[in-house]
């Protein structure tokens, strides 16, 4: 260019550069949609490969059971037969060949129990007719559906469930042999529909056969609670009746059998008459009707009692014909205690 002419603008560039303008943006805003469209392709892609899978898999499992029949359960209701499940080989047997449950027998507690009898000179045969309630005296009859219970001479009826409370101290030591007779007859006077427990008490303790309450007095059962005692009641110290009267009442029995030589024990173990009355209420209360829950019967064993505890508690929870007083020259104990 020579010195002097005036400038003169380049078309070319002038052109060339607003051009590559326009391609940039156009590359850029390509690029940009490209961006945003591959996720959704990639999306729709995934969706239709499981959709693909499930027809898949459902079409293979649809032909695996096309080759098996179905199973059709009927109840064939007019067809209905009385066939046995099994064959049962055996004849059963005639009502003659049945073996009959037999209940306690009335036979001794064991041979230990046969032998101390003897060495005390009871016979089971004199003691049953010495222990047999007098006419007119201290016996219930038992109406119909009643179940009678009774034990050493003292019966009551509508018992469906007996507790026996039974003196097991030191004092007893040479006795308790006969009353356990005496239970094992009473229990096996029992019937399956009735219930029962037996506990002692000695020391401040109460000794409650297993299984702790009131049970049916089933063979089996009764058997087991004399085997029980046999081997656990060992008489022993003082006594003193609230824990097993506490025990007794808390099982709610239509009637209890207290049986006792001192039942207000003496020593660290004594306890005072009044006490045991007034716990005996409260734990025992009469109710609207006038009655009690639960008739409590007493026999005071081998020698008086000067307070005549029990005849206060069978009077005040039954009725003085619930007290018996079986004495040593009853049970035919006088005359060996005097050799």
């Amino acid at each position: 260019m020579a010195q002097g002419e005036p400038l003169r603008p380049n078309r070319a560039a002038g052109c060339a550069r607003p051009y590559a303008g326009s391609v940039a943006r156009t590359n850029g805003e390509s690029i940009g949609g490209a961006r945003r469209i591959v996720p959704w392709v990639v999306s729709l892609g995934l969706h239709a490969g499981v959709i693909a899978l499930g027809f898949l898999l459902t079409w293979t499992v649809v032909s695996l059971n096309d080759d098996e029949e179905p199973v059709v359960v009927r109840a064939e209701l007019d067809a209905l037969t009385y066939d046995p499940l099994v064959s049962l080989d055996a004849r059963p047997q005639t009502l003659e060949e049945a073996t009959p449950v037999s209940r306690v027998p009335a036979e001794p507690l064991d041979a230990r129990l046969a032998e101390l009898l003897a060495e005390l000179d009871v016979s089971p045969v004199s003691l049953e007719r010495e222990l047999a309630p007098a006419s007119g005296s201290i016996s219930f009859t038992a109406a119909a559906g009643e179940s009678p219970a009774s034990f050493v001479g003292l019966t009551t009826s509508n018992a469906r469930s007996v507790a026996y409370v039974i003196d097991a101290s030191g004092s007893m030591i040479r006795s308790l042999p006969i009353v356990l007779d005496r239970l094992q007859r009473s229990l096996g006077t029992l019937s399956d529909e009735q219930t029962y427990a037996v506990i002692f008490f000695q020391r401040d303790e109460a000794l409650m056969a297993p299984p702790n309450r009131l049970q049916p007095a089933t063979a089996q059962a009764t058997r087991r609670t004399l085997d029980w005692i046999a081997e656990h009641v060992i008489p022993a110290g003082g006594s003193n009746p609230v824990a097993a009267l506490e025990k007794a009442l808390g099982l709610r029995p239509d009637v209890i059998f207290l049986l006792s030589e001192n039942v207000t024990g003496s020593g660290e173990f004594e306890i005072d008459q009044e006490d045991l009355l007034a716990l005996l209420d409260r734990l025992n209360p009469i109710r609207r009707d006038g009655r009690r829950a639960t008739r409590i019967n007493c026999v005071q064993f081998l020698d008086p009692d000067p307070l005549d505890t029990l005849g206060r508690i069978a009077e005040q929870h039954g009725g003085r014909d619930g007290y018996k007083f079986l004495s040593r020259r009853e049970l035919g104990l006088a005359a060996k205690e005097q050799e």
